[in-house]
């Protein structure tokens, strides 16, 4: 009986699905974090000299999202523009809250750059501790809660005056606006509305 248990639990674990490969886009958080403070200083410069002269860095938000999208799809990491409004830390009294906000969205990953004049760090959270819904705030676990997503036309034309500029920051310096290996045009991966869901 012993044997036919073992033999068993061999076929079963050969035969099990593998777990899926390793995501080649650095997509585990040890790594991501790893990479976003590596790429910091980077991206606080990067922001810094293609926001407009009148922005304060601690609201250029817009301006650290599209440097940090730049800079990660230069290392292979896919990520898009989400806005709208957040909040850190829901269920604790410590609790923080932006609105209007931009930051990015991979498939496994909420990555802020913007927090890095807030706070001196980048916030890198899996998805699975980002709430959707306040009713999905877990206290002690949820690490963040989008409050709201931003999705009016108006909205989106003003992130793409946005866009351009910095695109056009971009060429002035020297940079590829196209960073992404598999992007045909300068829009790929940093227009929001045509972007899909994850």
């Amino acid at each position: 009986m012993q044997r036919w248990i073992i033999a068993t639990i061999i076929c079963l674990a050969a035969s099990a699905p593998t777990a899926a490969p390793a995501d080649s886009t650095r997509e585990t958080t040890r790594e991501l974090r790893d990479l976003v403070t590596t790429l910091s200083p980077q991206i606080e410069s990067l922001a810094a000299h293609t926001r407009p002269a009148d922005w304060q860095l601690l609201r250029a938000c817009l301006y650290y999202a599209l440097a940090g999208r730049f800079l990660l799809a230069r290392h292979g990491v896919d990520a898009r523009l989400e806005s709208g409004s957040i909040m850190y830390d829901p269920s604790t009294p410590w609790r923080h809250g932006i609105d209007p906000h931009v930051w990015l969205e991979s498939r496994t990953h909420l990555i802020d750059f913007a927090t890095l004049p807030r706070w001196g760090v980048v916030m890198v959270i899996p998805r699975t501790l980002v709430a959707l819904d306040p009713v999905e705030v877990i206290p002690g676990v949820t690490r963040a809660l989008i409050v709201n997503r931003r999705r009016d036309p108006e909205y989106f034309a003003c992130l793409e005056a946005h866009r351009e500029r910095f695109t056009d920051e971009l060429r002035r310096r020297g940079l590829p606006a196209n960073p992404a290996p598999g992007c045909r045009d300068a829009t790929c991966g940093l227009y929001l509305p045509a972007w899909p869901r994850y």
